[in-house]
């Protein structure tokens, strides 16, 4: 086995021992329910009694057209920085603990922002990269002193890894943290074969949410983010807290910083919302929009989101007659509402809107299968990010 997996089986508390199994991507894996795309989608329960509209429009109607003097007024941009997260994990080894197997999943994650200044200008501001090793919870014990065991643990390791790895080194390659993850509890599905590993991926995938968050607090320090200066972060922002490594007291604090953050998901579950025009399903209106039409801002409470409100639309951002699907070139946006009893002006919801139609272009078509529901910038956003990994073959070699 490789250097990290020959100091865990060296260096813990209770002897256990590693098995030196295969090692593989978890991405690939159909049954990784923690993909980047899962995250993309509705998995929140909706309070729709007493269901508002989150704009200042109040008009009943089924669809809004974007006015086109705003979307082709290029001299208004106000969408500046787009941001996102992006991890790849690998089951790298099984340990025996007391009478039980565990899978040791490592991950590496990326989080990234870029700048936008005007048309002729493109380029990257902040990127932070992490190596993380998740292991069961049963790995240590002694519950007073964890966080400070696990630092302990993962700065002795890299220090490890560094003195007998000479590519580590010249690279400086750090084990950035060490996380723990459930291995019984209600959230633990016992007739699940995957839930250990589908735990371990979950407590990489809150370090990797957590540190978008962080980046955003960074940007709001730095006095960055403004009225004319938005960001768009790639997917959902409506976190869950139950997903954090945060206290909840910080969890909440950095929420205050999503005042000038559009959440815009590729990938949505249309069937989850209901519409507030009768009992007709949402899905009907968003599959019906027009090009460079949206629906309604709905107002929506979020309970896994610590009951937070969330204003909820969706654009068609294309003008084309051929679609895979009717969802294809369709995005899901969300503002967060500080004030639930204080709707946004419909006028910031159009001007919003216009100024995502004309994200969508140039068209990324045929580098990713998604290209229908690419803004231009987080696809470069993303690619950047894709391209700070570790190479697959050097990474697994370092286990």
């Amino acid at each position: 086995m490789g250097q990290i997996l020959d100091y865990i089986d060296k260096n813990n508390e209770g002897n256990f021992h590693c098995y030196n199994t295969r090692k593989f991507s978890l991405d690939d894996n159909a049954n990784d329910l923690f993909s980047q795309e899962g995250f993309d989608r509705d998995e929140i329960s909706y309070d729709t009694k007493g269901q508002k509209y989150a704009e200042s429009d109040t008009s009943n109607v089924a669809y809004v057209e974007i006015p086109a003097r705003l979307i082709n007024d290029v001299h208004s941009d106000k969408i500046k920085y787009f941001l996102d997260g992006s991890r790849h994990t690998f089951k790298v080894d099984d340990i025996v603990i007391g009478k039980n197997i565990y899978p040791i999943i490592a991950g590496q994650t990326v989080v990234g922002c870029c700048h936008r200044e005007n048309r002729d200008s493109f380029k990257r501001i902040k990127v932070k990269t992490e190596i993380i090793i998740a292991l069961p919870k049963k790995f240590y014990s002694n519950w007073g002193k964890r966080k400070d065991y696990a630092r302990k643990y993962a700065e002795d390791l890299s220090e490890d890894l560094q003195n007998k790895n000479r590519y580590a080194k010249e690279h400086n390659i750090k084990i950035s943290r060490i996380e723990f993850y459930e291995v019984d509890g209600k959230d633990i599905d016992p007739k699940d074969k995957n839930r250990f590993i589908n735990s371990g991926i979950a407590q990489i995938q809150n370090a990797m949410t957590d540190e978008e968050q962080l980046m955003v607090e960074e940007l709001c320090k730095e006095k960055k983010l403004s009225d004319s200066a938005f960001l768009i972060k790639d997917g959902s922002i409506q976190y869950n807290p139950s997903y954090s490594n945060f206290e909840q007291a910080v969890w909440n604090n950095m929420r205050t910083n999503y005042k000038h953050v559009i959440g815009v998901s590729k990938s949505f579950d249309p069937t989850l919302l209901s519409s507030i025009r009768g009992n007709e399903n949402i899905a009907r209106t968003i599959a019906d929009l027009k090009p460079y039409h949206r629906t309604k801002a709905f107002r929506y409470r979020s309970e896994q989101s610590n009951d937070q409100y969330f204003a909820v639309w969706y654009i068609r951002i294309r003008n084309s007659d051929f679609r895979q699907t009717q969802f294809s070139d369709v995005v899901k946006c969300e503002l967060l509402m500080h004030d639930s009893s204080q709707p946004f002006e419909t006028g910031t919801i159009d001007w919003l809107s216009a100024n995502i139609v004309r994200e969508a272009y140039p068209v990324c078509y045929g580098k990713d299968s998604r290209w229908a529901n690419h803004l231009y910038p987080v696809f470069l956003t993303e690619s950047f990010c894709k391209t700070q990994y570790i190479d697959k073959n050097i990474f697994l070699g370092l286990f």
